[in-house]
This record gives C-alpha cells, sequence and structure tokens, in this order.
C-alpha cells in the first residue's frame, strides 16, 4: 500500500493553499498602506517586460519588415501603445523614488 504518496500530495497541494493565502493577505495589505511602492514595483516587472518580452511576440522591427508585411496593423498599434505603457512605467517608478527620497 502506497499511503505516503497521497498524503505527501495533499500536504503539497495544502502548502501551496497556505502560500497562495498568504501572498493574498501581504499584496492587500501592503497595496492598502504602500500603494506607491507597489505600483513602483509594477512598473519596475512591466518594464522588464516591455523590453524582453518582445522576443516572445515575433515582431521583427525593421523598417523593411513593416514596408513589406500586408498586416501593418499590429506595428502601427504597437507603435501607439509601448510608448504610453512605457511612460505610465516610468511614472510609477519615479514616484516611488520620490517617495522614498523624500522620508
Amino acid at each position: 500500500m502506497k499511503t505516503t504518496i497521497p498524503i505527501k500530495r495533499h500536504a503539497w497541494i495544502a502548502l501551496l493553499i497556505v502560500l497562495a493565502l498568504l501572498s493574498v493577505s501581504i499584496a492587500f495589505v501592503t497595496y492598502r498602506y504602500y500603494g506607491i511602492v507597489a505600483r513602483g514595483i509594477l512598473g519596475l516587472i512591466l518594464t522588464y517586460l516591455l523590453f524582453f518580452g518582445d522576443r516572445y511576440s515575433k515582431m521583427d522591427v525593421s523598417l523593411d519588415t513593416l514596408l513589406l508585411d500586408p498586416k501593418k496593423g499590429k506595428y502601427l498599434i504597437a507603435a501607439l501603445v509601448v510608448p504610453l505603457i512605457s511612460y505610465w512605467t516610468a511614472a510609477q517608478i519615479y514616484e516611488m523614488i520620490l517617495f522614498f527620497t523624500k522620508r
């Protein structure tokens, strides 16, 4: 009889549930009392994803590709959205830096 395998499985599931609940409660308290810090961290993470996530998007950003591609809409949308999100993330990071320096 393999009774240890289901017990280990249930213990891991219980541990993951407890960690998820702990994470949600920490996130709630942090965002409630230190919202600027939470938004600044989100800005850092989003900036990282903007710079390093483009390799998974399969979008070549050369001008030749733009001119040859019949579906130019995705490039035009990216040209509008990426600078907008980049500015928002920079503003959040800047506010977090101001929050720490003015204390």
